[in-house]
């Protein structure tokens, strides 16, 4: 019979996205269900599309419970947000040191899920600007009366020749001799005074009908156009960290990766790092030859399993063990997410330009 019961825990495990990951937890309950205190090993299964790397147990994963001592167990998730959606669970695991082979109880299963990744929301686009239709309508309006116009000048009085006179006298002369409709256009023109009627339709001294109107031509001054500003410069770039995978983030400064194995992506100092690849360096000879209770993996008296991940069975001292077990634990607080490529635009100049008022 089991000695550990694991009662308590989740059915399903939220996630909250931070940086590049999405993170998680979930809290078990263990309980020592014998007379006898004893250590227990904690570990988490994975089922499904999950990976054993992105889930650590929170703390030492070798602790005693007390005879009927209930305890509490946190689990830790951190997966990458490039991760595709969809489901998977996990349970926790409680091993019998003393008796590993035959001794174990798992939790019931929490799902988790893995939301899809967000996209980037579409532009809206801009109305189509109307007036520049109701512009080009009006031009065509003003064009077809003056071919009308031409074309009905066979007969009519002539209209007087009011070019070069100033706006308001030539509206004067026009209504004199019986022209009651007068026009106007403007055009910008440094080579005659403002308000003067450059160009008259119909033409002076051709034949038109009094009820016709009579389009005029008028100068207004050119508009004043400020010095050109500063043109617009491209935005700043600031690229992308360089070696860093946005998928697992780096480690904060002073840490690196404990490379253990291709991939143990848990922060350590480089003073660690050196010992695991002695560790892997001396596995073999630090393992029983004549095998025990663990086969070929059983180690020499004095030394134990790592267990810096899940079937990790190089031999290392008690110590060492304790120290890998602390690293685990601090995993979280040693990582930061890559720096992505920024890009900061400067402020936009344009050529002012300045109307004169009429």
């Amino acid at each position: 019979m089991p000695s550990f019961e694991i009662p308590d825990g989740p059915t399903a495990i939220a996630l909250k996205k931070e940086g590049a990951f999405h993170k998680g937890t979930a809290v078990f309950g263990v309980t020592n269900k014998t007379g006898e205190g004893l250590t227990a090993r904690f570990s988490i299964q994975v089922q499904g599309d999950g990976k054993a790397e992105w889930y650590q147990v929170q703390g030492e994963t070798e602790r005693t419970v007390a005879a009927g001592e209930n305890q509490t167990v946190t689990v830790v998730g951190k997966i990458p947000v490039a991760t595709p959606p969809g489901q998977h669970r996990i349970k926790l695991r409680a091993i019998n040191v003393n008796d590993p082979d035959n001794d174990s109880t798992d939790s019931a299963a929490a799902t988790v899920t893995v939301p899809a990744a967000e996209t980037a929301a579409r532009p809206i686009k801009k109305p189509f600007p109307w007036w520049i239709l109701a512009v080009v309508g009006g031009v065509l309006v003003l064009v077809i009366g003056a071919i009308i116009a031409i074309v009905a000048m066979s007969g009519g009085a002539k209209v007087p020749n009011v070019v070069g006179q100033p706006y308001a006298e030539a509206v004067k002369a026009l209504e004199k001799a019986g022209y009651k409709t007068v026009k106007r256009t403007d055009k910008a023109t440094g080579e005659k005074p403002p308000e003067v009627v450059l160009d008259q339709t119909p033409a002076a001294e051709a034949k038109a009908k009094k009820t016709e109107a009579v389009l005029l031509t008028v100068a207004v001054p050119m508009p004043v156009v400020a010095p050109d500003e500063p043109k617009d410069e491209p935005p700043i770039e600031q690229p992308a960290e360089a070696n860093c995978d946005p998928a697992v983030g780096a480690c904060i400064e002073g840490f690196v990766w404990r490379a253990a194995s291709p991939d143990d992506r848990v922060c350590v100092t480089p003073e660690s790092r050196y010992l695991a690849s002695l560790e892997n360096g001396q596995a073999g000879a630090r393992r029983n030859p004549n095998g025990g209770p663990y086969g070929p993996d059983t180690c020499l008296q004095g030394y134990v399993w790592r267990d810096g991940f899940a079937n990790d069975h190089v031999c290392v001292t008690v110590e060492r063990r304790t120290v890998v077990a602390q690293e685990n634990a601090a995993g979280s607080s040693r990582y930061r997410a890559c720096r992505p490529k920024i890009a900061i635009p400067r402020p936009t100049t344009r050529p002012k330009i300045t109307l004169p008022s009429r």
